[in-house]
């Protein structure tokens, strides 16, 4: 089977439809292939616009959206109008009521959002909605704090440049943007305590990837 791939044509005239490219839709493909192994239901924290949400909506049961930006919702909600397994909540993703088991998750994505929430509570949170045997992708943003941060950073700039040429550059919606304030082995620690077996890993566009399978005998 093939794997899903996305380019950046437009859906529409409008710009809460149209799909466009930069580090965080970056990982969008690998995302969306992971996600649809397991099929079922999907939370997207952060979702933004819903760009990921529309990827991944032909892949699962259903698919939910919760960003606290209700400028944010409502582009969503105009790029999703067509999709019917995918609802959007607008509202603080740690003020959610935790699910019954047989409404948990069977994959919780979160792109670039982790760090505009407190760590520990977060996690927690995301273990509480997750389904045994789910498993947890994030796609984050670490703080640079130790000299091998800064180096690794300053050698990824020349390629993350020549990058963003050949996709034609940058394109971000209007977002909320935060600074991290963990660093890389900070939010490592806090993993490994919460979410022990997690695996966290540094990966391209100043990112890192962080993933935990939760146990099928579990809470």
């Amino acid at each position: 089977m093939n794997e899903p791939c996305f380019d950046r044509k437009s859906t529409g005239g409008n710009l809460a439809v149209v799909e466009y490219w930069n580090h965080n839709t970056a990982f969008h493909n690998e995302l969306v292939t992971d996600a649809k192994v397991r099929g079922g239901r999907v939370l997207d924290i952060g979702c933004g616009d819903g760009l990921l949400l529309q990827r991944l909506a032909p892949f699962a049961q259903q698919v939910v959206g919760i960003d606290p930006d209700p400028e944010a919702i409502a582009r969503a909600q105009t790029r999703l109008s067509a999709s019917s397994n995918v609802s959007l909540v607008n509202g603080d993703f740690l003020a959610l009521p935790v699910p019954s088991k047989e409404e948990r998750y069977s994959t919780v994505i979160c792109v670039a959002t982790l760090h505009h929430m407190e760590l520990r509570n977060s996690l927690l949170k995301i273990r509480q909605v997750l389904a045994p045997g789910g498993r947890l992708l994030i796609i984050g943003l670490a703080a640079n704090k130790s000299l091998l941060d800064f180096v690794i950073s300053g050698l990824l700039v020349v390629p993350i440049r020549i990058m963003d040429r050949i996709h034609g550059g940058v394109q971000d919606p209007n977002v909320r943007i935060a600074e991290p304030k963990e660093s890389l082995s900070e939010i490592r620690i806090v993993a490994h305590e919460m979410l022990p077996g997690a695996i966290i890993r540094r990966r391209f566009y100043y990112r890192y990837l962080f993933s935990w399978d939760k146990p099928v005998v579990d809470d």
